[in-house]
């Protein structure tokens, strides 16, 4: 996800920077292929004599023990991995964290929380997913959400969903919507509709649009381009929802990009269409692009424009 989409609806619509990474995808293994079925009765099997039944199934088992990877000469069996529980201090940690509010990810403690949240796995989830369903403290259950986008687990959609459909607290809500955009996942994208025209708070509403752009929705899509170009849209939230069309890079918002990279020379919004143009593979941008790399801009712009050559001449995906 762009850093200053983040930056921008989670600082201007409060949350965090400070979130580490985003979930791998799933891996789902393919179901057998079974047998072709025939209507004929198979042919009744040879008897075989109990010995060489024997003897047979002694042969199979030693086939399989020599395919069988061996551990090293003199290695202990592996040892069953324990259960992971919640640390002690966890419940502690988290408290303490909630009560600074929003400075809580201005703190060194919010990015440690998230490893342990990380590392624990699924029962600091479950901790946090019951916090956002029971816990009458808004500040925690704002960091609950917050911390289950940074575990990145696809089992705390449905507990987001949730709190976005029905907590009171605007703050809370924004911080659920913007964690189930960025975990993208199939069974996000009702509540994210629903938020994304219903919900009364209009952060809601904007990164609810973020998540279906995410997931490939075009009313989204449009409703963030909307939100981007509407003349009552702060400028700082502007340079946000940019970055959200950045981290989607659409083809279809590629013009508008364009525009930015002729008409601007604020470093923030040229390295948001850069970074989208390059993600996009637009060879029509290129002439500007290149312009941009013997330009009198910061070098950090310098060098995005020169990756962002590289990558839309190596030609899409690669």
């Amino acid at each position: 996800m762009n850093p200053s989409f983040r930056a921008g609806l989670l600082a201007g619509f409060v949350a965090g920077a400070l979130l580490a990474g985003l979930g791998a995808a799933l891996l789902r293994r393919a179901p057998a292929l079974e047998a072709p079925r025939t209507s004929a009765r198979p042919a009744a099997e040879p008897e075989v004599a109990p010995a060489l039944r024997e003897e047979i199934h002694r042969l199979e088992t030693e086939v399989a023990r020599l395919r069988s990877p061996s551990p090293p000469a003199g290695a202990a069996p592996p040892a069953a991995e324990a259960p992971r529980t919640l640390a002690p201090d966890f419940k502690g940690r988290f408290a303490a964290l909630a009560e600074s509010g929003i400075a809580a990810f201005q703190s060194p403690g919010m990015a440690d929380l998230v490893r342990t949240v990380k590392e624990t796995g699924r029962p600091a989830v479950d901790f946090l997913k019951e916090v956002l369903r029971t816990s009458g403290l808004s500040t925690e259950r704002f960091l609950a959400a917050a911390l289950l986008e940074g575990a990145a687990d696809p089992s705390a959609a449905g507990a987001l969903a949730e709190t976005l459909q029905n907590d009171k607290d605007d703050m809370v809500r924004r911080m659920a919507s913007h964690a189930l955009a960025v975990l993208s996942v199939p069974e996000g994208e009702l509540p994210l509709r629903g938020a994304a025209t219903g919900d009364s708070d209009w952060g809601v509403r904007v990164n609810s649009a973020y998540g279906l752009a995410k997931l490939g929705q075009e009313d989204g899509l449009k409703l963030l381009v909307d939100a981007y170009g509407a003349s009552t849209t702060p400028g700082e939230y502007r340079l946000a929802i940019l970055g959200g069309l950045a981290d989607v890079a659409a083809p279809s918002t590629a013009p508008l990009f364009r525009q930015i990279l002729s008409d601007t020379r604020d470093a923030g919004y040229l390295l948001m269409a850069i970074q989208a143009l390059g993600k996009m593979r637009d060879a029509d941008s290129l002439p500007a692009l290149q312009q941009v790399t013997t330009s009198a801009q910061p070098d950090l712009v310098k060098q995005a424009a020169t990756r962002a050559v590289e990558l839309i001449q190596k030609g899409p995906g690669r």
